[in-house]
């Protein structure tokens, strides 16, 4: 096997059969007198160490495993922008259909909220997963994105709930507390279906919250639902009226009469 050799002088390497180790001789270009290393003074670069059995040459038997990063289609993006941006267009379509925003039907907003779910739930999860875990894929990830993306429309729900614990009127308490259960129950169903920390499950249920909001914006009903009017009944208004006024319409009438 030759010896790699390397000019002191001019920095040449060339090559030496190794019956000329531990020997001098002169530089093929510049002749400077050099001497040829001894077979036991050669740097031998020795490849890493390989953990697990590995066969009589030394090479790995077992190939490391690699991770497959989850990467979406062209169709799959498709199908989630076009989700999304067809539920803000129809919010924003809704806006000019309808005039009365009192009219609005209850049941397309639960609706409208139950169908955004899937798409967001799902982008959120693929940006802010834990990137040294292991991604979800298959009937398991949609398992989770089903088991969220019913748990998130639900939450909505708090916020009659806390109306209803304000004396049927929406202020300011309750609100916060309905903003408050929201994100707690948010936060910590992202956190436990797709095993993130409480701050990103909520950031995962912000994105959620936050195009929903946007859509109610768009749609004409305000980004939080309003204590609606009270139409007084009879009893109110007879109750209104206080005894001197009556006293004095009566009098009136007997005048006219007699």
């Amino acid at each position: 096997m030759p010896i790699r050799v390397t000019c002191t002088k001019c920095h040449t390497r060339f090559n030496v059969s190794e019956k000329f180790a531990g020997k001098e001789g002169p530089c093929p270009k510049c002749k400077t007198k050099i001497r040829v290393p001894d077979k036991s003074e050669e740097v031998v670069i020795e490849a890493p160490k390989v953990d697990g059995p590995v066969d009589s040459t030394g090479r790995a038997v077992l190939d490391p495993v690699k991770r497959k990063e989850t990467n979406l289609s062209s169709v799959e993006w498709t199908l989630i922008i076009g989700s999304i941006v067809g539920f803000l267009a129809i919010a924003l379509i809704l806006r000019f259909s309808i005039g009365d925003v009192s009219q609005f039907p209850l049941w397309l907003m639960a609706v409208s909220a139950g169908v955004v779910a899937p798409p967001l739930v799902f982008v959120a999860y693929t940006f802010l997963r834990e990137q040294e875990l292991e991604p979800y894929r298959g009937q398991e990830l949609r398992t989770r994105v089903g088991i969220c993306s019913m748990i998130y429309p639900i939450t909505w729900l708090a916020m009659p709930v806390a109306c209803f614990a304000f004396n049927d009127s929406y202020e300011t308490g309750s609100y916060i507390a309905a903003g408050i259960a929201m994100i707690c129950i948010g936060g910590f169903t992202g956190m436990f279906c797709f095993e993130l920390d409480f701050l990103m499950g909520s950031v995962h249920y912000g994105l959620y919250l936050g195009v929903c909001l946007f859509g109610r914006f768009l749609s004409g009903v305000g980004l939080l639902p309003v204590t609606p009017e009270r139409v007084p009944n009879v009893g109110d208004a007879v109750s209104g009226v206080s005894w001197e006024s009556g006293i004095e319409l009566f009098c009136s009438l007997c005048t006219i009469l007699t």
